[in-house]
């Protein structure tokens, strides 16, 4: 609620801001189409010749995921010792009703494991494996959006250079002129603003997230091996409870892989 209120306090501040500054310069001069589409226009061609449709789609969900969806930690942890007690006291049927209401598909992935009666190294590898599938494809999506910050202000530079060759051209007539240094001005601050104001912005929250995600998911896979190797739900909620974050390395070679690693549990 509170980041509801904060986001909507900074909106209306913003949206005051751009008034006061652009009140003697009018909507119509920084609304200008031809520029947004040079911009625009180039960048989306060049993300359909770099990146297949699937890339670009998957990329828009994370997005929006990224918003609408925020992976709670608490509830995870309450629904792993849900799980612990339901598989102490051997209630299949009741574990499968609980698998049934886990919002955390990660979760639900490994609670189905354990009902499966699969070994405890073959759990740990299939969640690793769909950890790792996972936080391979939400770098991908980070990749395409540093990719539209990167040119963005390629195709805005572009576009000024074609208004001012255009300019050149009709150097006579001044009427002609105006609108095309209009072009040629937006055609840059659109490539700055879409870069800096939307897409980097969009790569930070996909990155927050992905680290976030990567966090739980190590919560769970510690949770469902503890399970799995009937360890007491009391034990389960200390150990869960105590992981930690020691190190996050970010590499921003080799596909710009982000990994958090070494979570360690709190001894006994």
């Amino acid at each position: 609620m509170m980041n509801i209120i904060l986001g909507a306090v900074i909106t209306i501040s913003l949206v005051s801001f751009a008034l006061t500054v652009f009140k003697d310069i009018g909507i119509s001069m920084i609304f200008n189409l031809d520029a947004f589409l040079i911009v625009t226009g180039g960048t989306t061609l060049a993300l359909f010749v770099g990146f297949p449709f699937e890339r670009i789609r998957n990329t828009v969900n994370d997005i929006i995921n990224a918003y609408s969806r925020r992976r709670d930690r608490a509830s995870v942890i309450k629904d792993i010792l849900d799980i612990s007690r339901s598989y102490m006291k051997t209630n299949i049927r009741n574990l499968e009703n609980k698998i049934k209401s886990i919002d955390d598909d990660f979760l639900r992935l490994g609670a189905k494991l354990l009902i499966n009666n699969y070994a405890g190294h073959d759990i740990k590898n299939i969640l690793e494996r769909e950890m790792t599938v996972r936080i391979v494809n939400r770098n991908f999506s980070q990749n395409l959006l540093k990719t539209i910050a990167r040119l963005t202000p390629s195709f805005g530079l572009a576009g000024t250079v074609i208004s001012l060759i255009k300019m050149f051209k009709h150097m006579e007539s001044v009427d002609a002129i105006a609108p095309m240094m209009a072009v040629a001005l937006m055609s840059t601050f659109y490539g700055v603003i879409i870069s800096n104001l939307i897409m980097l912005p969009l790569c930070a929250k996909l990155k927050e997230q992905a680290i976030e995600s990567e966090l739980i998911m190590n919560i769970a896979i510690e949770g469902i091996l503890a399970i799995h190797n009937m360890e007491h739900p009391l034990r389960i909620e200390e150990r869960i409870r105590g992981c930690r974050e020691e190190e996050i390395d970010f590499f921003t070679d080799m596909g710009n892989t982000v990994t958090a690693h070494n979570i360690s549990s709190m001894t006994s």
